[in-house]
């Protein structure tokens, strides 16, 4: 079988090569200066790559918000998700300091221990 292998690959590769060379540049290449297709088409599955998972993730929201809606952490749940969400879409967040996560969920706690301490005081219907 290694036999067969090395022979196929070099044909192959000794084709494509005599191919790319006749032809010029490679159907990707733009010269400097002129529209990319092929960039705008990138960026425009990459931008719907993340509205998808932006909208699978606000369904998931308001469905556990629904959900969770007499529990006492009602509100800290949400917060933990969406900073979790924000840390794995940017990792660049990873270099930040970990106090803004942390004051996040500890406002939410604070907001979660206020609405269970007064439940007379809900916020208002929306």
């Amino acid at each position: 079988m290694k036999s067969i292998v090395l022979p196929v690959l070099l044909l192959v590769g000794t084709m494509t090569t005599k191919a790319a060379a006749s032809s010029g540049n490679p159907r990707w290449w733009v010269q400097p200066g002129q529209d990319d297709f092929y960039s705008h088409v990138g960026l425009v599955v990459f931008f719907l790559a993340i509205y998808l998972i932006m909208h699978l993730y606000a369904r998931f929201d308001h469905y556990a918000e629904r959900l969770a809606k007499g529990t006492p952490l009602r509100t800290t749940v949400p917060v933990m998700l969406t900073v979790a969400l924000a840390y794995e879409i940017m990792p660049a967040l990873a270099h930040f300091s970990i106090l803004l996560p942390a004051a996040l969920i500890a406002t939410a706690i604070a907001r979660d221990f206020m609405l269970w301490w007064r439940p007379g005081h809900e916020e208002l219907a929306k």
